[in-house]
């Protein structure tokens, strides 16, 4: 690991440190090991706390902000104010609007989560599959949140104090399955991307999809024992904020060791490389969509003979899209157009082509 990505993450690894140091001590007390009240008020705040810091700190202080990362920033600072809020609630429907709170950055947390695992493993979706995730999201949220104003999601729902911390006693209704059901889908494609990642080789080293493969089986396996035990506490509160920051190392680590670009035949960078990619990445804004879409394949890698299949058009179709690509680009050839691709890539700016 570079010094560069040992700085950007210094904080996100400060943090870690501080919820695996508290986390234990507030769970001993919760459970009375030494006669301490409101252990599950400390271990939320705690953990509430940690991730407001941890999300002003990214949209503030990173050099190198992405999205998504901010997105799933706020939605674990979301999920666990929830927590927080919920263990000091004194009425049954402030803590519902807390649990409510909680859902809201659970339910699109777990889709960011899979999208930074998609961009991670170089794996591009079409607009219409963020759509679909983006409704999957909002639909599993609305049902989840549905809880305590009908029978549905909860048949029977109250609270009570547990060693000064209050908490949610609940009965499941008819509905209750699917955000469990949701979760499940959610890692399970993650899951299946990691797998497919590795088999198309889409990461630079083994060693990287056995990370990715741990951080979401970490996860996995938290979620899991929930299901299946009564415990008092939400462990995937601890376990989202050190997925995010896991997550966060993995990304700077990938970036911090990408390839240098590559540079022309004669062995020098052009005199202003600045220029190049901005006056290539606006001869893209000008293609149509459907010649974005086959732009969009050669990103991906795919050969001219796969796109036919993959696009739903003729071959004959391709090419005739191919010639205009290369008119409006200026470039001669595919090769040449691959060229333009290979050298946005490795300076991480491919999102520019995606316009």
């Amino acid at each position: 690991m570079t010094a560069k990505t040992n700085k950007y993450l210094a904080l996100p690894s400060v943090a870690a440190g501080l919820i695996l140091t508290v986390s234990p001590r507030a769970l001993a007390a919760s459970a009375g090991a030494d006669g301490f009240a409101g252990g599950a008020i400390v271990f939320y705040g705690c953990t509430a706390a940690i991730s407001v810091l941890l999300t002003l700190w990214y949209a503030l202080f990173c050099k190198h902000r992405d999205p998504k990362f901010l997105l799933l920033y706020t939605c674990v600072a979301l999920s666990n104010l929830g927590f927080f809020l919920t263990s000091v609630a004194k009425t049954l429907e402030f803590a519902l609007w807390a649990n409510r709170l909680s859902y809201l950055g659970a339910a699109y947390l777990i889709m960011f989560m899979l999208i930074i695992v998609l961009n991670i493993c170089n794996i591009r979706l079409k607009k219409w599959m963020y759509a679909l995730l983006v409704s999957c999201s909002t639909l599993a949220f609305l049902i989840a949140a549905s809880g305590g104003a009908g029978k549905l999601y909860y048949s029977e729902v109250s609270i009570e104090q547990v060693n000064g911390a209050t908490r949610l006693i609940k009965e499941y209704g008819p509905l209750h399955f699917t955000y469990s059901l949701y979760l499940f889908s959610f890692f399970s494609l993650m899951v299946a991307v990691i797998i497919f990642s590795a088999v198309k080789k889409k990461l630079p080293s083994g060693q990287y999809v056995f990370f990715v493969s741990a951080i979401v089986s970490g996860n996995v396996s938290i979620w899991l024992v929930e299901q299946m035990v009564d415990v008092d506490f939400e462990f995937l509160s601890v376990s989202y904020v050190i997925t995010e920051i896991l997550l966060l190392l993995l990304h700077g680590i990938l970036r911090d060791t990408a390839p240098a670009p590559l540079p022309p035949a004669d062995g020098a960078l052009p005199p202003n490389l600045e220029e190049l990619f901005s006056g290539f990445s606006s001869k893209v804004a000008t293609l149509t969509a459907a010649e974005k879409r086959i732009l969009a394949y050669y990103i991906e890698g795919r050969e001219t003979a796969e796109i036919p299949g993959l696009a739903y058009v003729s071959i004959h179709t391709v090419k005739k899209h191919n010639r205009s690509i290369y008119q409006k680009l200026g470039v001669a050839s595919r090769d040449e157009l691959m060229l333009y691709i290979e050298l946005f890539r490795r300076c991480d700016r491919l999102s520019e082509l995606s316009v």
